[in-house]
């Protein structure tokens, strides 16, 4: 994988290879507490992988077909955060540090007419980094996130002393409980979870603590009326890690906010049902692509 030089230590990233034109916005991808880039569905990631990407649980539809919804056409930017993956630096502890990173990233990118798309901790990072106004941010993805993330104290607690067990249910919550239920993608559902929780394991106790740490300090309640750029929030009916009504509510007070709900999904949307959340942010680049927004 890449890298490029931020403040003397080196972000890893992957890069789809896609070169869009200068209207498309280019899209960065923030994965969650302890998580990395190859978090997100590999069909985003690389404008060669063999599989598409499908979505696991069930919709009203019946089961969604393999494709990548659109995003074929847009430069694609999956980032590891500082002391995650495959990048240097040490991890942080505030959302205010990693929304720095993400801002040289892109400076150091030269990228332009950016969508930051952010999971949980990552849309956290998103939207607070949207707050600088900075010129190459010209909208934002908040994908299972919140203005304010509530962590339980023995959460951060058990990070620290009782770590493997506090990640298994971390993982055990952060899914549907359904995920898998048909038989086609029940090994497949098995295998997306055993791997969150080798990636969150591998992180380590004191990167990990500090993304949920970090997740536990932020709060920005009384400055959503500041992100002025075009906001999609999207957020499932059966998330445990962060309630649909918070999200809800987070997009009703963003000046330029738009509200997309899932059923019967869980915390990693993106990968739960994947072409749904492909499909309707394929349409929100295009609706901010055109001024039509």
């Amino acid at each position: 994988m890449p890298k490029v030089d931020i403040k003397n230590h080196d972000i890893s990233y992957s890069y789809n290879g896609v070169s869009s034109g200068s209207d498309n916005p280019r899209i960065v991808l923030i994965h969650g507490a302890g998580g990395q880039e190859i978090d997100w569905p590999s069909a985003w990631r690389s404008a060669n992988a063999q599989a598409k990407s499908m979505g696991l649980t069930p919709s009203n539809q019946g089961v969604i077909k393999l494709f990548n919804a659109g995003l074929d056409d847009y430069s694609i930017y999956a980032v590891d955060l500082p002391g995650h993956g495959k990048s240097d630096g040490k991890s942080k502890s505030s959302i205010d540090e990693y929304s720095i990173d993400i801002i040289d990233f892109l400076d150091a990118m030269e990228l332009e007419n950016v969508c930051l798309v952010g999971h949980s901790m990552g849309a956290a990072i998103a939207l607070n980094a949207s707050l600088s106004q900075h010129w190459r941010i010209r909208s934002i993805v908040a994908i299972g996130g919140a203005s304010k993330m509530i962590v339980n104290e023995s959460i951060l607690e058990g990070l620290q002393n009782t770590f493997e067990a506090t990640v298994d249910n971390i993982v055990k919550y952060s899914w549907h409980k359904q995920t898998g239920a048909i038989a086609d993608s029940q090994q497949m559902a098995k295998y997306f979870r055993e791997k969150a929780k080798q990636r969150i394991l591998n992180a380590g106790s004191r990167t990990v603590h500090g993304d949920f740490l970090a997740c536990s300090r932020f709060d920005l309640d009384e400055r959503l009326g500041e992100i002025l750029v075009p906001v999609l929030v999207i957020a499932s009916d059966c998330d445990r890690m962060v309630p649909l009504n918070v999200s809800q509510k987070m997009a009703e007070k963003l000046p330029n906010g738009q509200f997309v709900m899932l059923e019967g999904c869980g915390h990693f949307q993106h990968i739960e049902q994947t072409s749904r959340v492909a499909t309707e942010l394929s349409n929100f680049l295009g609706s901010v692509g055109s001024g039509s927004y």
